[in-house]
């Protein structure tokens, strides 16, 4: 009796941790989403803190290599070393071409792309 009991209360601990695991591998997508949003915005918010104080208004360059490209190529590398973190990966992806699309951007406006007219 007392091992029935025990054999069935060990089968709905092991029900309940395979439902607790099942429900956090599904999050894992909607959590790695939602740091990437969020370390995409804070990125930005960055970016152009950095560029506005440092920089003075302009993008804060180190000779001639914007200081943002610089963060945003640092903020890649742990995405080649976090494969089995994908909420982390997800982050540094998105922290990194973020501050690479503002970099390049920043780097247009001021020196690349004459002015004109809508066509």
């Amino acid at each position: 009796m007392a091992s029935q009991l025990l054999k069935r209360a060990a089968e709905v601990i092991k029900r309940q941790k395979d439902r607790t695991i099942k429900a956090a591998r599904e999050n894992t997508h909607t959590t790695a989403l939602l740091a990437s949003g969020i370390a995409g915005s804070g990125t930005a918010v960055a970016a152009a803190f950095a560029d506005q104080k440092m920089g003075e208004g302009k993008q804060w360059k180190v000779g001639p290599v914007p200081v943002v490209a610089i963060a945003g190529a640092a903020a890649l590398v742990p995405a080649f070393f976090t494969r089995k973190m994908p909420i982390v990966q997800a982050a540094s992806v998105s922290a990194g071409m973020t501050a690479l699309n503002i970099a390049g951007y920043r780097w247009l406006v001021e020196e690349g792309i004459d002015p004109g007219q809508p066509g």
